[in-house]
């Protein structure tokens, strides 16, 4: 007796048992993923930018479970994945100075003192980084993320970066003394809009802010694309996402604001009588004309850990 080969069947149970498997993943990664953006947003000095790099190692990451041969290290494997990712993105802006500065240091006896008694405090270390992460070399950047702002140890650090406890005591000397040094020079303004998107950007403000959809519609191309990360992607003109916002059952306001002195379009929720940094929506403007906006209302972690300051009136 022969049996007939379905081949739509065998598709569906291929996806969905993948489908499962992607899903317990996902659960399993719920706990790492505020540690992991924080990792990510220091590393690339933009939380938008590292929730697409955090995605981008969670996929490989899935891929490549096979690779994991201690369950007890996933933790650690998740963030050598996502360090390998942001390196790859850092290669790609061609930006980074000192980027080939990250050899080795052979002679590290120097360093080998206690090194916690010269660290910088955690808010301290947030604050400074805030304003010259993407100035530090990759190394250094990883290293003083993961030992003064993660806790991590010497060795696991080494571990996560690829290189030996030696080098990192070295990254974290050199990354300290930049990040102190930091510390006594004005905070640059980085990331702004130019004057006649900023003029599209405030009319956009403005409409939403009031609640004008028609307004709004106006100054948004005829093929703009909207994705709400996480959630769903598609025509900005075809979407629900005015009505939906229309609904949202608490206060809210969209400002401009830097977020770790880059300037950024800034969704506040009001809580308790304060308005609180809630998320982050990118607009794309081209033309006179809205062409994309990406909304990251349902990343509830993306600015967890970021400088939050509303733009003041003069500001141009």
């Amino acid at each position: 007796m022969t049996t007939e080969y379905d081949e739509s069947d065998t598709r569906s149970a291929l996806v969905a048992a993948v489908s499962g498997a992607r899903q317990r993943f996902d659960a399993m990664c719920v706990p790492l993923r505020p540690a992991l953006h924080r990792f990510c947003t220091r590393m690339t000095g933009s939380p938008c930018d590292a929730e697409d790099v955090l995605q981008e190692a969670l996929v490989a990451a899935f891929y490549r479970l096979d690779e994991l041969e201690n369950a007890a290290a996933f933790r650690a494997w998740l963030f050598r994945i996502a360090h390998n990712k942001c390196i790859d993105l850092l290669r790609t802006r061609r930006r980074t100075p000192g980027f080939e500065g990250d050899a080795e240091v052979e002679s590290v006896e120097s360093f080998d003192t206690d090194m916690d008694d010269v660290a910088l405090d955690r808010e301290r270390v947030q604050r400074a980084l805030s304003h010259i992460a993407t100035e530090l070399p990759p190394r250094e950047r990883a290293c003083i993320v993961l030992r003064d702002v993660l806790d991590w140890s010497l060795e696991e650090t080494a571990q996560i970066t690829g290189s030996s406890v030696g080098a990192v005591k070295a990254a974290l000397h050199r990354a300290r003394t930049k990040l102190a040094e930091s510390e006594r020079a004005p905070a640059r303004k980085r990331g702004r809009f130019e004057p006649a998107q900023r003029v599209v950007a405030d009319a956009y403000l403005a409409a939403f802010n009031r609640r004008d959809w028609d307004a709004v519609q106006t100054l948004i191309a005829d093929d703009a694309r909207l994705e709400v990360v996480h959630k769903s992607e598609g025509s900005l003109k075809e979407a629900c996402y005015f009505i939906n916002y229309g609904r949202l059952s608490w206060p809210w306001k969209l400002e401009l604001a830097e977020v770790d002195g880059v300037e950024r379009i800034v969704h506040f929720r009001q809580i308790d009588g304060a308005w609180l940094p809630h998320a982050i929506v990118e607009l794309g403007i081209a033309a006179g004309k809205v062409t994309l906006v990406r909304d990251y209302i349902h990343v509830d972690y993306l600015l967890q850990h970021c400088a939050v300051a509303p733009r003041q009136p003069h500001d141009s």
